[in-house]
């Protein structure tokens, strides 16, 4: 079932053109980029002590940040949708490597499966 777009502005009630919403796109929801960390059923790990580490593919450092303990972790200094692809690296609190994926460009999520 498609959305339709409002016959008249809010504002001034007047009548407004079909056309002019022909090219909106939805809005967007995660500002900041997102990490799931689930399992093969889609059910998220209990990552509590975990962390994930970002980094540009040059290499160069943009971020660390602690997982909650619902698989999820948010990297705040970087915006959505992503403009560079990136090489996440997660890691459990004593420093122990777990996985290691390559995030592609133009993303607000991604999710690690296993």
């Amino acid at each position: 079932m498609a959305i339709r777009p409002p016959q008249t502005l809010k504002s001034t009630g007047r009548k407004v053109p079909i056309t002019r919403y022909r090219n909106v796109s939805p809005t967007q929801t995660l500002r900041r980029f997102t990490v799931i960390w689930a399992n093969t059923n889609g059910v998220p790990f209990n990552t509590t002590g975990f962390f994930a580490t970002l980094r540009r593919l040059d290499g160069s450092f943009v971020q660390a940040a602690n997982f909650d303990s619902f698989g999820t972790v948010r990297f705040n200094r970087v915006r959505t949708p992503t403009n560079q692809a990136f090489t996440l690296r997660t890691f459990r609190d004593d420093g122990t490597l777990f996985r290691v994926r390559s995030v592609p460009a133009g993303v607000s999520s991604f999710v690690v499966i296993g």
